[in-house]
Parts: C-alpha cells; structure tokens; sequence
C-alpha cells in the first residue's frame, strides 16, 4: 500500500512505480483529481492512446453489473499492449467489482479510479489502505508553493513574465479547484494581450475572487436557496448581454470555496474558525451569504453537485446558443434544492 499525499502526487506520478496495477485519486478538489487521472493514463499508455487500450467506465455501470469490470480488465488486447481501465466512481460501492481483481490482479491492465472525496473508514478507501501494491493518491487544494509552481509555468508557456506582486495577489486568490484556476490563469494571459509582464493591476482587474463581482449576488441567491430572487437576477443578467461563461466560473469557484468550509465544519469547526483555516477573505455581505449557504449544504451534497455544474461549464462552451438556458438552469436546480432535515 502507498498513501501519496497531495503535495507528493505529481513527483510519484511522473516516477510511476512499474508493480503498482491500482490507482484510487480521490479528493476534495475534483479538477485536480480528473488531471492525476489523466496524468497517470498518459505514463501508462502514451499521450494519444489506442482506443483499444484504454476503456472508461462509469460508477453506476459498474454497481448494477460488477462482474463486468472482471471482463475488461482480464480481456486480451487484439494487438498487445499494456491497457488501463479508468473508472469514473460516481460515489457508487465499486468493491463488489474490485475484489475479484485484488485477489488475481490482471497482468497488463491497470486500473484507475477517480473518485470525490472520500471519509476515513470508507471501504474503498480503507481497501486501498491495506492492499500490496495499490496507491490511493490524495486531491486536495494546492498550496501556496504548488500555486506558485503553476502560475509560473503557465505564464512562462505563454512567453510572459508576471511582476512579483502581481504572483502574491494571484495565489491569494487562487486555489479553491485546479481547473478553475487554470481557467482564471488563462483568463489573465489573454487580458494582458500583447504585454510582456503581468502587473498588479491586471490581476485585480481579471481574476475572479479579486474584486467584488456583480454575478457575486446571483450565485449567492442561488445557493442560500432564493429561488424567486435568482430567477430575476438571471433573467435580468442575460437580457442585459451577460455571458453565461464568467457566471459559471464564478459559480463553480464559491461551489468548491463551499465543499471546503463545509469539510471544516463537519470535522467540528464553527464557519469562522473554517474561514479563517481557508484563508477566506470576503466583504461582509459576501460573508453573510456565505455563513447562510454553509447552513444550508453538506460537504456530500455539494460533491455531488459539482461534477453537473463543470459539465454545464464545458456545454456553455460547446453550444453558445443555449448558454443562457443551461446556466440559468444550474442557478435554478441549486436554487430549488431542499435544506436537509436537521
């Protein structure tokens, strides 16, 4: 058994041990999660695999048929070849279908699970707690040293440079989820156009969370639960040209600052003590909202809201003529959501 923390993931991943055939990448920051994912899938079979060697399969599959699992990972490759199976947990128990394949781990096939975040004592996690030859790999926030790492890197690819300042403002305000940060990151590269440095003032003119926004108060309204009031509000931001992009950004960015406040409090801190673990510096009325929504949602709700959110980010995309209905939708679902009984 090997138990990677967060910080230590990237470096075991770019040295992957060649006997170990079971990956379980879980964690709170579900971005970074699908990049390990991906990250472990180009060691094992390139970055442009044949279709035949690599196979995805869904949690929910996987629980009304757990044998199936057996029969993709023993199947033989028709043209040789290592294979991996990447598997999409969904919360779902995935041991009925494991266990036959710790017992008889498949020659040339590994397996790589990618799951949300996962309590202590959960059969899967503590499975791969005990088991030879496995890894479960931690997904948490980044740093402020892997944030630093990350700015770096992405700026230099984009042949400039960012003014030491302007890096400080920038890993004060990111963290919350790795593909949100990338996003804000190359949201910031296009801002700064044909400069050659990033300044200060470009980062507190771009990135989300470094000023108080107007599609603050819509997402608010969509988590503390009005209905009514992000109804309005978004019927009044698209009839006025808003786009529906920058909105769920935002959405997907207080989401996961919410997933995290609410781990803390489940562990027995109270929202400030949580606040003031996460660093979160928000203006009063944001706050207010904040502490509300945190009554209102669990850590286990949030988590499994989110994967629906991001794929509502990559439709906006994909269909730009039906953005303003999918985002208003999302707002609208988080919105109508029931408080739990306490």
């Amino acid at each position: 058994m090997s138990t990677i923390t967060s910080s230590a993931a990237d470096g075991f991943i770019d040295r992957l041990p060649a006997n170990v055939r079971f990956f379980l990448v879980h964690g709170s920051d579900e971005g970074l999660a699908h990049e390990r994912v991906k990250a472990i899938v180009r060691k094992l079979v390139g970055v442009d695999p044949d279709p035949l060697r690599l196979v995805r399969l869904e949690g929910d599959a996987l629980a009304r048929r757990p044998d199936g699992l057996a029969e993709e990972a023993y199947a033989v490759s028709m043209f040789g070849g290592s294979r991996v199976i990447w598997i999409d947990a969904q919360g779902r128990d995935l041991m009925p279908a494991l266990e036959p394949l710790f017992a008889r781990p498949p020659a040339e096939c590994a397996i790589v699970i990618k799951a949300p975040q996962l309590k202590k004592g959960h059969a899967l996690r503590t499975a791969f707690e005990k088991i030879a030859n496995v890894a479960s790999i931690e997904c948490y926030s980044d740093e402020p040293k892997a944030l630093g790492l990350l700015i770096d890197a992405e700026v230099g690819n984009a042949g400039l440079t960012i003014a030491p300042d302007a890096r400080a403002a920038l890993i004060d305000e990111l963290g919350a989820d790795r593909q949100t940060s990338r996003a804000e990151i190359a949201k910031l590269i296009l801002f700064a156009g044909g400069k050659p440095r990033i300044e200060l003032d470009d980062v507190r003119a771009i990135v989300s969370d470094a000023a108080p926004s107007p599609l603050d108060d819509l997402v608010d309204q969509a988590l503390v639960g009005d209905l009514q009031q992000a109804a309005d509000s978004s019927a009044r931001y698209f009839n006025e040209g808003g786009d529906a992009d920058p909105l769920i950004v935002r959405l997907v960015a207080r989401l996961t600052l919410l997933h995290r406040l609410r781990l803390e409090m489940e562990a027995g801190h109270s929202f400030d003590a949580a606040c003031q673990t996460l660093y979160v510096r928000l203006p009063p009325d944001a706050r207010r909202s904040l502490a509300k929504a945190a009554e209102r949602w669990t850590s286990e709700a949030i988590a499994q809201r989110l994967p629906n959110v991001r794929a509502v980010s990559a439709k906006v995309r994909i269909s730009p003529e039906l953005s303003d209905l999918l985002a208003s939708r999302a707002l609208w679902a988080l919105a109508s959501r029931r408080r739990p009984a306490q």
